[in-house]
């Protein structure tokens, strides 16, 4: 596993280096925050295709969940649109990337050179997204037509979004891990697990507001409600949450990968601090 590209100076940044990855978000709010609106405003164009179809097939009854071969039909077509939304993803790692690392992030430049490098693998990753939230939505209505009774269908639809949510963490790592590492997409998925229940108790709240966006338009049952989370999203919350994701992996990273095989690497961004001071990443 090698590094896709070596460390850059920042030349524009004329402050001293942050001391922890909180301080890190911090200044970038306040100094780069139009960067993050530009980021999210980019990502939500790539995220269009998907949502416009999701919400005609929403107003048009396609994606009637009563019925088993529409919802077939509206989550099939829907796969090669995440495809698409994952290159905006691509993008906006990879920026979050250089710019969490001072590697004077620009924009447009970085958010397109980020895809150029990684779509492959994010095109893979978000078409296994993309056919997980299929059989998802599958299972769903398979319970839904079912006899069960209705409080064993509460628990399997719980079941279902438990798994869904299981593999959908380690996908995310690894789209995470490609951005930095060269790679093969089994051994990074495998540490994708690894990051997944090594820390399990801080990744569930930190995927329930990274994930935010999806938890509305899935959970509350108004279309306004869907339209205002994309919008949301696109104006902020893309590029945003991709920073906040990017430092917590970073974050995870320096204390698995990086400590073991990349120690030159380890709190990249962050002042140089003693090595028992490591915790306050």
């Amino acid at each position: 596993m090698n590094k896709k590209d070596k460390p850059t100076i920042d030349s524009s940044r004329d402050r001293p280096l942050p001391a922890t990855r909180w301080r890190l978000l911090s200044e970038t709010l306040r100094y780069r925050y139009w960067d993050l609106i530009g980021v999210s405003i980019l990502t939500g164009l790539f995220y269009l295709p998907l949502v416009g179809w999701l919400l005609y097939a929403a107003l048009t009854g396609l994606a009637d969940p009563g019925n088993l071969l529409s919802v077939l039909l509206t989550y099939a077509a829907a796969v090669p649109l995440t495809m698409v939304a994952g290159l905006g993803e691509a993008g906006s790692l990879y920026f979050s990337k250089k710019l969490a690392w001072g590697q004077g992030a620009s924009l447009p430049g970085d958010f397109f050179e980020g895809i150029a490098k990684n779509f492959k693998m994010f095109l893979l990753v978000y078409f296994l997204i993309g056919s997980l939230y299929l059989l998802l939505k599958l299972d769903l209505v398979s319970v839904a037509l079912s006899s069960f009774p209705s409080w064993s269908k509460t628990v399997l639809d719980g079941l279902s979004y438990g798994l869904f949510f299981v593999f959908l963490m380690p996908l995310l790592f690894l789209a995470a891990e490609t951005v930095i590492y060269e790679g093969s997409f089994l051994p990074l998925l495998k540490n994708g697990f690894r990051f997944t229940f090594g820390a399990i108790l801080a990744n569930i709240p930190l995927f329930g507001a990274f994930l935010l966006p999806f938890l509305v338009y899935e959970f509350v049952p108004f279309l306004v409600a869907a339209i205002a989370a994309f919008l949301f999203a696109s104006l902020f919350y893309f590029g945003f949450s991709a920073f906040f994701f990017t430092e917590y992996s970073h974050h995870l990273f320096d204390r698995s990968i990086n400590r073991d095989h990349y120690p030159e690497i380890i709190r990249k961004g962050l002042a140089k601090i003693h090595e028992n001071h490591d915790h306050d990443q």
